[in-house]
């Protein structure tokens, strides 16, 4: 069997578990600041094309502020939500089952019998503590990026709009005598 390759940075930011980080925000203000750097409106381009244009601007604007938005408010989301009282919670729990389970117990002495074999010195008792603070962290961080991916959407919509919006009145001036983004335009 092949091992697994690396997903694409995109893919991987994506991911559906664990929490997010603040390389997806970096990833997200940079490609804001391409979209900034590089788009700009069409003039001379009939209508509807420009309206596809703007569509398509403001559909990458929107999940780049997603990314931007993630790791900041994930930490809101921990901090000052009962969600966030409830995952730290569960993640103490899924530690205490492995410091208290019996079978836990038997595997950190096996591992650290492995480990001494591969000349790495580590109690039992120290890898039954690392094995715990391990599964706290997992639990905490899939529990936070899913109470976390469940309101993103909030972000990403008024993001998309507010450039869809601001580039349709561009637009609009740009086009005099057309109401451009509109449903008699």
């Amino acid at each position: 069997m092949a091992p697994p390759r690396p997903a694409p940075l995109p893919a991987a930011l994506l991911r559906e578990e664990g929490e997010w980080d603040y390389l997806a925000t970096s990833v997200g203000v940079a490609l804001l600041a391409v979209l900034a750097a590089f788009f700009r409106l069409p003039r001379t381009t009939p209508l509807p094309a420009a309206l596809a244009e703007v569509a398509a601007l403001s559909a990458v604007a929107a999940l780049a502020a997603t990314l931007v938005a993630a790791a900041p408010l994930q930490a809101l989301i921990a901090e000052r939500t009962a969600e966030g009282r409830g995952c730290r919670a569960a993640a103490a729990v899924a530690s205490a089952v492995v410091l208290l389970d019996g079978q836990h117990r038997q595997g950190a002495v096996a591992a650290a019998e492995r480990l001494a074999g591969e000349g790495e010195q580590a109690t039992a008792q120290e890898v039954h503590a690392l094995a715990a603070e391990h599964q706290r962290r997992t639990v905490l961080g899939a529990c936070l990026g899913a109470a976390t991916s469940r309101v993103l959407w909030v972000p990403a919509v008024v993001f998309g709009a507010a450039v869809f919006g601001a580039s349709c009145w561009r637009l609009r001036r740009g086009h005099r005598g057309v109401s451009a983004c509109s449903a008699s335009g």
